[in-house]
């Protein structure tokens, strides 16, 4: 936990300067590989015996520093960035859901989401039911012996309706279920789903975290063991992993978040 305000933290994240030179602002490392000093310590690094750098797909110390400074700002032990918010959305959930797997999702979403859950996924097996989350028993009558996971966005986009996180994280701790809030319209800001007991949070980058519209992009927030499982699946295989670029600018764009919060 950090001991500084949270609009300190939107400009000072997590990492220590370690700039060689000395620069008081981060550099971009727009690079697709590292450097090896030898071939053993590229198969160390390959095999996960060795801390670095490998590939951008991988890692890269520009996302890294994104994904820390965002992480601590949700109160997580870490955070992946996708190349999209919907590279958010799905990551969260092909990550822990397989086939003849059911998720109960807000019968109000975001327009992709809600499409990206009505399509693709029951053509993968996974089983969908959608709910207004509003009503506490239609949410606990929709639960399954298969089911696996609660998704919710709160605020909703477009609507604004706001949903009870509190029950939401009762509810899947009760059943034993992984809940992921959408929480990109009030940002950790102005909501902390972790306080009550959100296993992932997940967010549209290329909103209120940036500001600026010049970016499209994604973050996951959550445990250490969740989000290594993201990155170590989907991510990694399925590849939807932010530019440096773009995680620079993002960067950047935390610096003012909490005035554009305030102004909003």
């Amino acid at each position: 936990m950090s001991k500084h305000h949270i609009n300190t933290q939107c400009i000072h994240g997590p990492q220590k300067a370690n700039d060689p030179h000395g620069a008081l602002t981060s550099p971009l490392y727009q690079t697709s590989t590292f450097h090896f000093e030898n071939a053993a310590q590229g198969a160390a690094r390959f095999a996960g015996d060795e801390p670095g750098y490998i590939y951008t797909r991988l890692g890269n110390p520009t996302t890294t520093e994104l994904e820390q400074k965002v992480a601590q700002l949700e109160s997580c032990e870490a955070a992946v960035a996708t190349a999209t918010g919907m590279g958010a959305v799905s990551a969260s959930v092909l990550s822990f859901l397989s086939q003849g797997d059911h998720l109960v999702a807000s019968s109000a979403l975001y327009g992709c989401t809600f499409a990206f859950f009505s399509h693709m996924l029951p053509r993968w097996g996974i089983e969908v039911t959608f709910v207004d989350m509003t009503n506490e028993d239609e949410l606990r009558a929709a639960i399954k012996p298969n089911s696996k996971m609660i998704f919710v966005e709160t605020p909703i986009n477009p609507t604004m309706a706001v949903i009870d996180l509190a029950l939401i994280g009762a509810v899947a701790k009760e059943h034993n279920l992984i809940s992921v809030v959408d929480n990109t319209f009030l940002t950790p800001l102005l909501q902390s789903p972790k306080k009550y007991g959100i296993d992932i949070i997940m967010h549209s980058a290329t909103k209120y975290l940036n500001g600026h519209g010049d970016v499209v992009a994604g973050i996951v927030c959550g445990s250490l063991e969740h989000i290594t499982h993201i990155k170590m699946t989907v991510l990694k295989d399925i590849g939807a992993t932010i530019s440096p670029h773009d995680a620079w600018l993002i960067n950047r764009g935390l610096k003012t978040l909490a005035i554009r919060i305030e102004r909003h």
